[in-house]
């Protein structure tokens, strides 16, 4: 029987996580160009959390700060914060009418929602600032989850170094995370699932505490065995995108095992019989969670016939070069490609990609049809991402000469706005040629024009 959640279980995550929203609602602070939290702000909001970096610097960037980092990107995701144009070309953070109605949820409703966002829409590179680690958490969550279920709560895990320095199948997961990645141990600390005790040692290469020993609690063994059946990888829209298939936590039975699990579960969603919270919703007092309220937060815009946004992309070669684009939720990202070659006025004859945080070749990558990985553009309509103000976008064409085109998206509402295609309502500075004609008369002259 699974263990029912007390007020107590869930209290220190959503008042630290209100705490957070609330100082961006009070201060609202800077953002940097990237669309993160400013310095200045990330040193002042981390003296506020339930568990502040101990040694901060106030020149250290979000990302060095375990618990501001999760709570920004979990408030951002869930449209809790928004960026706003400020004076001098600046953006500020602020919330938004979300937030208030987030308020008035009961505090499991609160805790539930904070968790489904983190679980299937914030994405790990984001959260910690490093490039490829998305894919390391979609081999390693869900044995981390599975790990905790069977330990239970009752007992310590106990750090054990592993001396020969050859991580494989045969290595646990819980300790993997204890003796490399102590932020994901910290998201779980934050999300009020493990207790953990740092050790005076630090993780190689990293500078980061090891951890000494863990232990679940009660709350955070029932949650990790609803997510036995909400696999990470399956659920989390950045994970699903990254994962290689390099489980090394499981042998070919577990294996056959997860995808008849996957299949089963897959149909039952399909046919309306479950859903994704189903499983999480036994470890919550009867009738305690509303959810109703939570996917009408989550997925206030999944049906696409009322949704009155806006998309505005200011799409630059330069700053004096640039073009601004309207498109409606429903157009698809091939439609703002082919408008983007219309308003430079390319031939539209390469592939392309659009990474939607803005690094190129990112896990977060739409690509054009016909490449070799899914999603693909003619498939995706702007509307079905969860698309934020300011947000930035790496637009990639034709994959020799690599043009990169800057994209910053302005969110706006028109109720009564239609269109059919993709419209350019700005355009600053003349188009550059897509090929252009460097007329040597010569192999000499190619060879001086290199050199130079």
């Amino acid at each position: 029987m699974y263990y029912i959640a007390e007020e107590k279980d869930v209290k220190d995550t959503v008042v630290d996580f209100m705490r957070f929203c609330d100082f961006i609602e009070t201060a609202k602070p800077f953002a940097t160009q990237k669309g993160d939290l400013s310095v200045k702000a990330c040193y002042e909001v981390n003296k506020l959390l339930r568990y502040p970096e101990q040694n901060a610097k106030d020149t250290a960037r979000m990302h060095q700060y375990a618990t501001v980092a999760l709570w920004f990107i979990i408030a951002k995701q869930a449209g809790f914060i928004a960026c706003f144009d400020a004076k001098g070309g600046k953006s500020i953070c602020g919330t938004t009418d979300k937030y208030a109605d987030f308020k008035t949820m009961n505090i499991f409703s609160q805790y539930l929602l904070i968790f489904h966002i983190w679980f299937c829409f914030v994405d790990p590179e984001a959260q910690y600032g490093e490039r490829g680690f998305t894919s390391v958490l979609s081999d390693l969550m869900d044995g981390i989850f599975s790990q905790l279920a069977e330990n239970g709560s009752n007992q310590w895990i106990k750090y054990e170094e592993n001396k020969s320095g050859i991580y494989g199948r045969n290595m646990n997961p819980v300790q993997f995370m204890m003796g490399m990645y102590y932020k994901t141990a910290c998201t779980l600390r934050d999300l009020n699932l493990i207790d953990f005790v740092e050790s005076n040692k630090s993780i190689q290469y990293f500078n980061l505490p090891l951890i000494e020993q863990l232990k679940p609690k009660n709350f955070g063994v029932a949650l990790s065995k609803a997510c036995e059946q909400r696999k990470y990888v399956w659920f989390n829209a950045y994970a699903e995108k990254a994962y290689i298939g390099l489980n090394w936590f499981a042998d070919k039975k577990d294996f056959e095992d997860e995808e008849e699990l996957y299949e089963k579960t897959m149909e039952a969603l399909k046919n309306g019989t479950t859903t994704f919270i189903s499983p999480f919703l036994s470890c919550f007092p009867e009738k305690s969670v509303d959810m109703p309220a939570i996917y009408a937060s989550i997925f206030e815009h999944e049906n696409l016939n009322n949704d009155t946004r806006v998309f505005e992309f200011k799409v630059s070669l330069s700053k004096r070069c640039y073009r601004t684009i309207r498109c409606l939720p429903e157009h698809t990202f091939e439609d703002l490609h082919l408008a983007i070659q219309k308003a430079f006025e390319f031939d539209n004859d390469h592939l392309y990609s659009f990474y939607l945080d803005g690094k190129r070749h990112s896990s977060y990558e739409i690509s054009a049809p016909y490449s070799e990985r899914p999603p693909f553009t003619d498939e995706v309509r702007l509307g079905d991402e969860r698309l934020t103000n300011r947000q930035r976008i790496l637009y990639l064409f034709d994959y020799g000469d690599c043009w990169e085109f800057d994209i910053v998206l302005d969110v706006k509402n028109e109720t009564d706005l239609k269109l059919k295609n993709p419209e350019i309502i700005k355009s600053v500075g003349e188009s550059p040629e897509q090929y252009p004609d460097l007329d040597y008369e010569d192999d000499d002259d190619i060879v001086s024009s290199l050199d130079e």
